[in-house]
């Protein structure tokens, strides 16, 4: 359901996300909550919007209290992601710690945990994946949980932990109180852009794209790339606009189970990973869960590389090369992908599959 903001409340909202001062974000958005209206289409937003204010309330504070102690706690919460994947680990404390620890090879302890973010590689098939334990638990104090959350929210996918149904069904309420979707496929993404006005990317079913357009054109929004996906709505786009987001999970059995298998979640079906310490079984099963192919590359007159690039499935090679050097991509004649043992020669937008080896010519 559309919120129905006045034209005044729109205005408002532009100006707060588009102000970089976080005091002066948070004196927009506060003026911004006092002009939504408050009834039952807007009660999301009402939590979204309390919540961005106790956030930026706490960094301006821990601003200000910086110079009076030795570092910043914000700063020992902040996981710079290193490599080509970032994944989360969501479970209770010590199912977490347990997948946590068999992944990487490190050990930790429920006290270091809840100190500051545990990070770790999982390394499998020449894959190295940044791993970062989120714990969700009963146990875990609400500041704690928010900046788990963040993390979160931060990283490529989050793995969650199935301990059961229940457990699940919190989880999702956990993040769906911070504006993450874990369950659903986004059906809209926005991207803020410093020029280039508003375009929108892909065709909804559902929803004209000039509404499309007039509509966050109506949020004050100048520039931005809006994607849209088959059946978005124009609820979907407002969500985007709040920064209600989908995020990508892959959901995981513990307890050793020996098999993969789907459960029916709220009308939806969810894979459920299993793991065994099959290392490499568990790392071809969270790449398709992801929707991530392997692709290696090669120079003239040589071998493949050993370690290979990965990305989303149905890339083209013209994405391959841009994500190796702009200037490749910019010079790329052709290609020579090596499939099956077969060789062949490709144009820009040959759609790679997993395990090519790739000879890119510019």
């Amino acid at each position: 359901m559309v919120t129905n903001l006045t034209q005044e409340a729109k205005a408002k909202w532009a100006e707060a996300i588009a102000a970089k001062d976080p005091e002066v974000k948070l004196r927009l958005l506060k003026e911004f909550y006092s002009l939504m209206p408050k009834h039952k289409a807007t009660e999301r937003l009402e939590m979204n919007i309390k919540r961005q204010i106790a956030e930026l309330e706490e960094e301006i504070e821990e601003r200000k209290s910086k110079s009076r102690r030795k570092g910043s706690t914000r700063q020992e919460w902040t996981v710079k992601k290193e490599g080509m994947l970032q994944l989360a680990i969501v479970g209770s404390i010590e199912q977490s710690i347990k997948l946590f620890e068999s992944l990487t090879g490190n050990t930790t302890s429920i006290y270091e945990v809840l100190m500051r973010p545990k990070v770790g590689t999982f390394n499998a098939l020449n894959i190295n994946i940044q791993i970062v334990l989120t714990p969700m638990d009963n146990i875990i104090g609400e500041d704690r949980l928010d900046r788990f959350a963040s993390i979160a929210r931060n990283a490529d996918a989050i793995i969650v932990i199935v301990e059961s149904l229940d457990y699940l069904h919190s989880v999702c309420k956990w993040f769906e109180a911070r504006n993450l979707n874990i369950i659903s496929k986004a059906k809209v993404e926005i991207e803020y852009t410093p020029h280039g006005g508003i375009r929108i990317v892909g065709r909804s079913d559902k929803v004209k794209e000039s509404d499309v357009f007039e509509f966050v054109k109506g949020y004050g929004i100048k520039n931005a790339v809006i994607k849209v996906y088959s059946n978005a709505t124009l609820d979907d786009v407002e969500d985007a606009i709040f920064g209600r987001v989908s995020k990508r999970a892959i959901f995981v059995m513990p307890n050793n189970a020996s098999n993969n298998y789907t459960i029916n979640y709220n009308g939806i079906s969810i894979d459920i990973i299993a793991f065994n310490n099959d290392k490499e079984r568990f790392m071809l099963d969270l790449l398709r869960s992801i929707g991530l192919i392997r692709v290696f590359t090669k120079k003239v007159g040589t071998d493949a590389v050993d370690e290979p690039l990965l990305l989303q499935s149905n890339a083209k090679v013209i994405e391959l090369a841009e994500m190796i050097h702009k200037d490749l991509a910019k010079n790329l004649k052709f290609a020579r992908v090596w499939r099956n043992g077969v060789q062949i020669k490709v144009g820009k937008d040959f759609i790679l599959n997993d395990l090519d080896v790739v000879e890119l010519h510019a």
